[in-house]
C-alpha cells in the first residue's frame, strides 16, 4: 500500500506536466534562500580539503576561499544537490511512479534569485483494467488414459535397454553402428558420420535414411539418395538431394527388461502395481500444469485484450534486450558463436530486434496489466514467500552472492507475485484448488506450498547383472536416446 502523499515545503514551487509516452515533466522554482544554504553546505564541504596558507584545513573564511578556488562549482554543487532534492519531494508529494532516472536541466542559476529547473521522467502508465475475470476458462486436465501409462512405461523399458551384437540383417528397431559419407553434385563434403549410433526404420532428421539401414548387415555398402531437410543446418544444403553412402560395422538388437517387480525397484517403486500408479501419478501432475499453462495463457490474452494502456517505449526496449540476451545465451551454450548464428541466419542484429518488437510490446504490456490486476486484488509476496523461492532459485547454487542484489530479489519478487496473480485469475490460488484439480486429472494429493512429502529417489538406469550386451553398447544406446 502506498504511503500517503506529502506536503511539499514551501521553498518549492512546481507544475506537473503529462506527455505522451507516459512521460511527466517538472517545472520547478526553488527558492533563492535555500540555494543561498545549499551553497553554504557545499563551502563547508569543500573547505575542509582547502590548502590556504594561514588556516587549518576547514578554517578559513568563505572569501579567502573563494578568492584561492573560485565560487561558480559551489553554487554548481548546490544546485545539484537541490536538483535531487527537490526532485524526490516532489515526486513522493505527487504519487508519481517513475520507472526510469529522470532527464534534468538546469534553466536559471543566478546568486540570490530562485533556481529554475526542468526534470523529465518516465511513469509508470495507468492500465485502464476490464473485466478481467470474465475469460470463462478453467484448469480442466485429460486424466491419463491405460494406454499413456503403457506407452510410458514400454519408453521405460527403452531408456533402460541393453545392446547385443547379432550376426544377421538389420530388423526395424535394431542399432546399427555406421560411417556415412555423402555426396553433392558441386560440393565437397566433410564425412557426415563416424561409428555413428543409428535405430533402423527411424528417421533421424534425414527422412528414408533410417528406413534404408533395415536388411544391411556387416560388411555391406549400400548407396541412397536422399533430402536434407528444409531446415537444414548448413543453409547451402537445405533442400538438396545427396548420394549417401552407409557402410556398418556393428548389427545389435535391444534387450528390454521385463516389466516385473525387479524392474520397479530400480526406478524406486516397489512393484510392478506401484510402479503403475507412479507413472499414472506423474502423467495426471503433467496434464495439470499442461491444463494449467494452457488456461493461464488464455486469462491473461482475455485480461490484455479487454485493458487499456501506453506501454512506454523504455519497457518495450527493456523486454526486447531480455530477449535478445537470453537467445545469444542459447547460442552460447550450443558453442556458437553470435557471429555464426547471424550468418548462418542470414539476418542482422537489427533485424531480429525488428522481428521480435511485437512480441516485446506484447510482454511489456502483460506486464503492466498483470501488475495494475495485482495492485487491485492486494497480491503480495511475504518475507517467507521470497526467502523459499530464492533457496530454490538455480542462481543459489550457481552465484549464491548474486541473491543479496537488491534488483535480484526484486525481480524474483514479481516473478512470484505475477505468478500468484495468475494463479488468482484462474481460480488456483490456494493449496486446496490445486489439489483438487490434480485429484480431477487422476493424482494423488500433493501440497505445492510446501507440505508435502520429500519426492522418491531419482529414477536409475538399469544395468542387469546377467547380459551378453557390451559396455560400448550400452553407452551408444543411452547417447543415441539422449538425442532424442
Amino acid at each position: 500500500m502506498q504511503n500517503p502523499p506529502k506536503t511539499l515545503p514551501p521553498s518549492v514551487k512546481h507544475t506537473v506536466r503529462r506527455e505522451p509516452g507516459s512521460k511527466v515533466t517538472l517545472d520547478v522554482e526553488v527558492a533563492a534562500e535555500r540555494l543561498s544554504r545549499a551553497a553554504d553546505a557545499a563551502f563547508e564541504r569543500h573547505v575542509q580539503r582547502a590548502n590556504i596558507p594561514g588556516f587549518r584545513p576547514g578554517k578559513a573564511p568563505r572569501g579567502m576561499y573563494e578568492r584561492a578556488y573560485g565560487k561558480e562549482h559551489l553554487w554548481e554543487d548546490a544546485a545539484d544537490d537541490l536538483m535531487d532534492q527537490t526532485y524526490r519531494e516532489i515526486v513522493e508529494a505527487e504519487g508519481i511512479e517513475p520507472i526510469d532516472r529522470p532527464s534534468a536541466k538546469l534553466t536559471q542559476l543566478k546568486e540570490g534569485e530562485p533556481l529554475r529547473y526542468t526534470a523529465t521522467v518516465v511513469v509508470r502508465p495507468d492500465v485502464a483494467l476490464g473485466d478481467y475475470l470474465a475469460h470463462g476458462v478453467k484448469v480442466e486436465a485429460v486424466p491419463p488414459t491405460e494406454e499413456d501409462v503403457e506407452r510410458t512405461i514400454a519408453s521405460m523399458r527403452d531408456t533402460h535397454a541393453q545392446l547385443r551384437p547379432v550376426d544377421r540383417e538389420a530388423k526395424t528397431g535394431d542399432i546399427l553402428t555406421v560411417d556415412i559419407d555423402v555426396a553433392v553434385p558441386g560440393k565437397t563434403l566433410p564425412p557426415f558420420a563416424r561409428n555413428a549410433h543409428i535405430e533402423a526404420g527411424k528417421d533421424l532428421g534425414i527422412v528414408g535414411l533410417g528406413e534404408a539401414l533395415i536388411g544391411m548387415k556387416l560388411g555391406d555398402d549400400k548407396k541412397v539418395d536422399l533430402a536434407f531437410p528444409n531446415d537444414a543446418s548448413e543453409n547451402d544444403l537445405a533442400g538438396k538431394t545427396g548420394t549417401f553412402s552407409i557402410r556398418p560395422s556393428q548389427v545389435a538388437e535391444k534387450i528390454l527388461p521385463a516389466v516385473d517387480d525387479e524392474f520397479a525397484k530400480t526406478v524406486g517403486v516397489a512393484d510392478v502395481g506401484a510402479l503403475r500408479r507412479a507413472v499414472r501419478n506423474e502423467l495426471a501432475h503433467a496434464a495439470f500444469h499442461e491444463a494449467r499453462d494452457d488456461a493461464a495463457d488464455k486469462a491473461v490474452e482475455h485480461a490484455m485484450q479487454t485493458s487499456t494502456v501506453e506501454v512506454p517505449e523504455l519497457l518495450v526496449e527493456d523486454e526486447l534486450e531480455h530477449l535478445v540476451t537470453d537467445l545469444k545465451a542459447r547460442i552460447k551454450q550450443e558453442g556458437m558463436t553470435w557471429e555464426k548464428f547471424l550468418l548462418q541466419a542470414r539476418k542482422t542484429e537489427d533485424e531480429i530486434r525488428a522481428e521480435w518488437r511485437p512480441v516485446a510490446e506484447r510482454r511489456a504490456k502483460s506486464l503492466l496489466v498483470l501488475d495494475a490486476i495485482a495492485r487491485k486484488e492486494g497480491v503480495t509476496v511475504s518475507g517467507d514467500e521470497l526467502a523459499a523461492q530464492a533457496a530454490m532459485s538455480p542462481l543459489a547454487q550457481v552465484d549464491p552472492q548474486a541473491l543479496r542484489s537488491p534488483q535480484v530479489l526484486a525481480s524474483l519478487a514479481r516473478s512470484i507475485r505475477n505468478r500468484k496473480t495468475v494463479d488468482k485469475l484462474i481460480g488456483l490460488d490456494s493449496p486446496d484448488a490445486e489439489r483438487e484439480a490434480i485429484k480431477k486429472a487422476g493424482g494423488e494429493d500433493f501440497d505445492f506450498h510446501g507440505d508435502a512429502p520429500p519426492k522418491p529417489p531419482e529414477p536409475k538406469i538399469i544395468v542387469p547383472e546377467k547380459s551378453d550386451a557390451t559396455p560400448e553398447g550400452r553407452e551408444a544406446l543411452r547417447a543415441m536416446l539422449e538425442k532424442k
